[in-house]
């Protein structure tokens, strides 16, 4: 675990330094900040790093607009392409500490700090809390559970997790490891038999870069950091979509994705879906019911598998369009 203190200077590219550093010129260092120059992916984020630190006051909010907009899966090669500085990714974690997908890439990183994953656990939600405990106690890093306990949103199941494995022997862990990341010759293996091997950072990836079928078998996944990452694919269809809202088993934060999706909620299967989906808002489902014609009201009228609230919704919308005749 890295020391945030120490190591201070950055290894930064000539090209890089000119574009960022004094010399470079405003218009170029725009650009930069904007993500206009094409750059190799190890130079990307530090590029925003440091043009978030010493550029101009115009290009430094520019950079971190373009950081904090970054989609998860372009951060996935920057993030698990090897070790990145630690106060790169100290200021990514500070910019994305919401984003669930990216905090569980960063807290697998090697270069992280021990003070960047004690401002995690002091701020995390619990499903990126569980993720840490499970990948970090027993790192050796003291001060880890103070940090967890001064968590806002702390449960006295996160503290009893911690000190459950902190009592277990300290090669478990190791065991475990080896194991994930032991020599698999993944090519002769299918992507089920590959995902049941994998660790979550390992699938939060796959299910940011993954094709179809790894997202048809990750969207099933318990887990929500893995099954939620699906969504924030770049490649997935309204179809894929539309499936997960069909689906009565999908858990409220798939959900709650789609629904502040404004491209996917212009398609009108996915609104009616959401409408009878038990963990759709109620608030939201009714105002969803414009969009269902007649005959989808008669049959939500008579249901007995949605809310009475959708139910006597559907009838008030027959008798107002009864009345309108």
């Amino acid at each position: 675990m890295k020391d945030l203190n120490t190591d201070r200077k950055l290894k930064v590219s000539s090209r890089l330094d000119q574009l960022t550093g004094a010399e470079g010129s405003l218009e170029e260092q725009r650009a930069v900040a904007s993500g206009q120059v094409q750059l190799c992916n190890e130079e990307e984020l530090m590029a925003l790093f440091l043009l978030a630190h010493r550029g101009p006051d115009a290009v430094r909010e520019l950079a971190m607009a373009t950081l904090k907009n970054m989609p998860p899966y372009r951060l996935v090669p920057l993030l698990c392409g090897g070790e990145m500085p630690p106060q790169v990714l100290d200021f990514l974690a500070r910019q994305r500490s919401e984003e669930a997908s990216v905090l569980v890439l960063l807290l697998d990183n090697p270069g992280l700090a021990w003070q960047t994953l004690f401002t995690v656990a002091r701020t995390c939600n619990g499903d990126v809390m569980n993720y840490l405990i499970e990948r970090h106690v027993g790192s050796g890093v003291e001060g880890l559970r103070d940090a967890i306990k001064e968590n806002p949103a702390a449960e006295s199941s996160w503290l009893a997790r911690f000190d459950e494995l902190s009592a277990q022997s300290g090669d478990s862990g190791d065991m475990r490891k080896e194991q994930e990341q032991g020599d698999v010759e993944e090519e002769n293996l299918s992507a089920y038999q590959q995902i049941m091997q994998m660790g979550i950072a390992e699938k939060v990836k796959a299910a940011l870069t993954g094709d179809k079928e790894w997202r048809k078998l990750l969207i099933r996944e318990s887990n929500k950091l893995v099954c939620s990452a699906v969504l924030k694919n770049p490649r997935i269809s309204d179809g894929e979509v539309l499936a997960v809202a069909n689906n009565k088993s999908s858990n409220e934060e798939l959900i709650r994705m789609i629904t502040l999706n404004r491209e996917w909620m212009k398609n009108h299967a996915i609104k009616q879906a959401l409408v009878v989906h038990p963990r759709t808002p109620p608030a939201l489902a009714l105002r969803f019911m414009s969009v269902l014609s007649e005959r989808d009201l008669k049959t939500l009228a008579k249901s007995r598998e949605v809310s009475q609230v959708i139910a006597n919704n559907a009838r008030r919308m027959l008798a107002a369009k009864a009345g309108r005749r």
